[in-house]
């Protein structure tokens, strides 16, 4: 009898559990799709880039140039957002004080340092 109260008990937890855990799913999933850049290797223009920063989408650009500071000194030459890999990336291109342009790449939406393999 104690077996069939245990096992009616852990019926009763998982039909509640399981709606929450497929609706978190399904959430995660939803909002990669909506981070997901539509066209491989375009441009995105400055309105999208605004766009999309003022609804909290991707990164704003300060904080991706303070995280590239971070990684190398010196001057901004260019910056722009591409859609690389199905993912929104920031590139910078940096002029070392050695004079060498360093190019670094961040992803848009977490705001995190990518390798040149990982773009």
């Amino acid at each position: 009898m104690r077996v069939q109260q245990v096992n009616m008990m852990f019926m009763d937890s998982l039909r509640l559990r399981l709606p929450a855990f497929f609706c978190l799913t399904m959430l995660s999933v939803l909002v990669g799709v909506a981070n997901a850049c539509p066209e491989e290797g375009r441009d995105v223009s400055q309105d999208e880039v605004l766009k999309m920063t003022e609804d909290g989408s991707i990164e704003p650009f300060p904080i991706i140039l303070e995280k590239a500071r971070d990684h190398r000194r010196g001057k901004l030459l260019e910056a722009k957002l591409d859609c690389v890999n199905k993912r929104y990336v920031y590139e910078i291109d940096m002029l070392d004080h050695d004079g060498q342009i360093r190019a670094l790449r961040f992803d848009a939406v977490t705001g995190r340092h990518l390798d040149l393999e990982e773009d």
